[in-house]
């Protein structure tokens, strides 16, 4: 293996491509807010000047849907309802075709109620069993047999209502809004399964809407009406276990009337925190020590509890407003997020899902679209990697760092790797016809207890960053 510098040569000349199985143009799909109505999913694709162009609706299998995950790969979506059955539920799984379509795959039934969703890899779903108390399940899903199976079942606290995937899928994140904690999961290389390696509390605080950086260095959560009402918890996330360890000046204190979610912009430089009493959405900027400062800037959905999500899609952030109360409308703002933090609203208005109650959302990127996979490292065997979405024919560097992720750029490259310096490459290859490209290489044995961080690259456009830890 040889050392990659940071204008590598190995990089130029290489094009970009979309992948069959998932939406060529940048895609935005909107589920609707949990009521006896029936379930829909709104697709939209999205221009380069933020505006959205109306896809389809979507009827899912039941009422009460509420909430909905996209698959690491961009190639299937997950999303579960929430009725009055209060034993079990029906949890969709629908593909999404390269014209942003979907398609419906399966249907399966999960305890009552899975308040969220989250994939953790394109072939394993965290689902939340909100109750007193509360679990967190894991999903193995075959898309070949087009079957999903509960391999794992583990206590998440007295009421969970949230799960997120760490961005490298080596850890998944449960709160536990009355037990004022957030647990952190190690998921497992060979099986999938999750297992328990640290709890933090929040100050006594609800943690609710969680948010993680895009290098998965920090998380952010929301207060919501405890702890005076105005409160944003930040942590340090350990690589070595998930833990979490309080940012300086943590909990942050907020313009807004409860903060209920908190997600930050691809570059890692703003935070967007959303409000629930006030409906607002107001802006902050990461600090290099990871503290948040207000910037004074925020736009008001409305009513008391009408501000549905918020994602960011590329330099563009999108705000659902669930009710048309009062003013007759309800959709999705999109507002383009300026270099100083502030943010304009694209078009005139929000944009009609064609649905009464739009709410929780998914975004996919297709200049993100390259997905890296690995077996299991064992220290003196061989191991494989994966990468799909890697377009027609192009060349595609396998690199990895010891060091850990972060961000290094490499200007020439038009790219940021998602790791530290010292980066090493591990090989170039061609895709196939299909996007697909597969290395196999023999671990050493003395990496054994060593963990790698690898990334497959091309030029204009990087993969997902992984972690594994080698047996």
């Amino acid at each position: 293996m040889s050392r990659m510098a940071v204008a590598a040569p190995l990089l130029l000349l290489l094009m970009a491509s979309s992948a069959a199985g998932q939406s060529t143009e940048p895609a935005v799909f909107i589920t609707t807010y949990p009521n006896a109505t029936q379930g829909k999913i709104t697709s939209f694709t999205m221009a380069d000047d933020g505006m959205l162009t109306l896809v389809g609706v979507y009827d899912t299998s039941d009422t009460g849907a509420q909430t909905i995950s996209l698959a690491p790969d961009g190639r299937h979506l997950a999303m579960a309802h929430g009725t009055a059955n209060g034993q079990v539920e029906q949890l969709d799984i629908f593909a999404i075709n390269s014209d942003a379509t979907l398609s419906f795959v399966l249907t399966e039934l999960v305890p009552d109620s899975p308040l969220d969703v989250a994939w953790l890899r394109s072939d394993l779903l965290a689902v939340v069993q909100t109750d007193f108390p509360s679990t967190v399940g894991i999903y193995a899903f075959d898309e070949v047999n087009a079957t999903l199976i509960e391999i794992d079942r583990e206590d998440s606290g007295s009421f969970s209502s949230n799960v997120i995937s760490h961005p490298h899928g080596r850890y998944v994140f449960v709160n536990d809004s009355s037990g004022n904690k957030v647990s952190a999961f190690e998921v497992s290389d060979v099986d999938g399964t999750i297992t328990p390696t640290a709890a933090s509390a929040t100050s006594g605080m609800y943690p609710l809407g969680m948010g993680t950086t895009s290098t998965g260095g920090r998380l952010y959560v929301g207060g919501g009406i405890s702890g005076g009402g105005d409160k944003v918890h930040g942590y340090a996330v350990s690589f070595d276990d998930g833990s979490l360890t309080a940012l300086p000046g943590s909990p942050y204190t907020s313009p807004g009337d409860s903060p209920k979610l908190a997600v930050a912009t691809p570059d890692d430089r703003y935070l967007f925190v959303g409000h629930g009493s006030d409906a607002t959405v107001r802006s902050f900027r990461i600090e290099s020590d990871g503290s948040i400062t207000s910037l004074g800037r925020s736009f008001d959905i409305g009513l008391q509890g009408t501000l549905g999500d918020i994602a960011m899609l590329d330099d563009y952030m999108l705000v659902t407003d669930n009710s048309s109360a009062v003013d007759g409308k309800s959709g999705v703002y999109v507002f383009r997020v300026n270099s100083d933090g502030s943010f304009s609203m694209v078009g005139s208005d929000l944009f009609d899902t064609q649905t009464s109650t739009p709410n929780t959302m998914a975004v996919w990127n297709p200049e993100t679209g390259m997905y890296l996979d690995s077996s299991p490292l064992i220290g003196g065997t061989q191991a494989r990697f994966e990468v799909t979405g890697a377009g027609n024919a192009q060349d595609t560097a396998l690199v990895y760092s010891l060091a850990g992720p972060g961000r290094t750029p490499l200007y020439g490259q038009g790219i940021t790797l998602g790791l530290l310096l010292p980066i090493e490459l591990i090989s170039v290859k061609t895709s196939d016809a299909t996007g697909f490209v597969a290395w196999n290489r023999t671990i050493p044995s003395k990496a054994s207890g060593r963990t790698v961080w690898m990334q497959a690259a091309q030029a204009g456009r990087v993969s997902n960053v992984i972690g594994r830890s080698v047996q």
